[in-house]
């Protein structure tokens, strides 16, 4: 059995053809798709070439796809839907299934391996995403950096900028933290950052990637970076708890992923995360993501087919995206 999985973003857009066992038979890397974005021809452009060069990179496989999977950014708030459903049918066999979601339903995935629960997304921006027992979406957060996205990459970059500053001229504390980001940014001395950051390229691009710092120097027993992980964390449970009282969840126990480039030190966050849950009645588990995203669409995809997930696919389909060069 092959299914088609799509992982679509505002960056990038991965497809691959998988079969049950974690396999990987063909697999494609393109441009965004977001068509909040673009326009709607070069939104089925972009489509168009994915199917196009799965197709010629494993032409067996692609005639025998029983089911597809497409967790997209901005497919459903664009009602794109039924545009991006006639373009997968004009490539696709007709026996094929299609399900489109958005591309957090993917992040959910690679952590539940398909079951319902809360993904708590934190890259360079942040969003609280779930899917009750209802299946309906509930989302919380994740409005824009400019005035929201609390606890994404960007948010904690500002926090550690704000930190060495209030460091350098007597309104903070002392922090590990000033020698990182005076090294990150090759300057000798604190004022000299703000040149770097005010440059020619985007804030977010400039500011996220100082997020690991805060991460590593937590890690190392930094006061300062230790304080921003703890209101990151309360600001993430906070969005989390709102997300969850607007879904219908019946279970006593309920699992929340948390995926996103923020969380490569994750055991920085699940003990605080754990913590602050302990009062809730609906019992928060939270767990690190098994795969990358575009792994949770190829669950989705079998589990549309009536499949079981289990810990053999998660090794395998990670051992071949490794083996790809992708990260996992």
């Amino acid at each position: 059995m092959f299914v088609l999985a799509i992982d679509g973003g505002g960056t990038k857009t991965c497809a691959v053809i998988s079969d049950e066992g974690g396999h990987i038979h063909a697999m494609v890397t393109v441009g965004k798709s977001n068509p909040t974005t673009m326009s709607q021809k070069e939104f089925e452009q972009v489509i168009d070439q994915v199917l196009i060069i799965l197709k010629s990179q494993n032409p067996t496989a692609f005639v025998q796809i029983a089911s597809c999977f497409a967790g997209m950014a901005g497919v459903k708030e664009k009602q794109y839907d039924s545009i991006l459903i006639d373009v997968l049918h004009s490539h696709l066999p007709k026996e094929a299934t299609i399900e489109i979601a958005n591309d957090a339903t993917n992040a959910l995935y690679a952590g539940t391996l398909g079951s319902e629960g809360i993904v708590q997304i934190a890259g360079t921006g942040a969003i609280t995403l779930g899917l009750d027992d209802q299946h309906n979406i509930v989302r919380t957060s994740g409005w824009g950096y400019l005035f929201d996205d609390e606890g994404s990459g960007y948010d904690l970059g500002v926090q550690a900028l704000k930190a060495v500053f209030k460091a350098y001229d007597g309104r903070g504390y002392q922090t590990n933290l000033t020698a990182r980001l005076c090294q990150h940014f090759q300057v000798d001395a604190v004022p000299q950052i703000i040149d770097q950051v005010y440059g020619e390229g985007h804030p977010r691009a400039i500011i996220s990637p100082l997020s690991m710092y805060v991460s590593e120097e937590a890690l190392k027993g930094d006061i300062v970076a230790r304080i921003i992980i703890q209101k990151a964390c309360e600001k993430y449970f906070q969005s989390i708890k709102a997300c969850l009282d607007q879904m219908t969840w019946s279970k006593d126990k309920i699992p929340v992923v948390l995926a996103g480039g923020v969380f490569s030190n994750v055991e920085l966050f699940i003990p605080i995360l754990q913590k602050l849950a302990q009062k809730e009645v609906v019992e928060i588990q939270f767990y690190p993501s098994l795969m990358p995203p575009i792994g949770g669409a190829v669950v989705g995809g079998l589990k549309n087919c009536g499949q079981y997930i289990d810990s053999h696919f998660v090794e395998m389909f990670n051992e071949q995206m490794l083996r790809s060069g992708s990260e996992v």
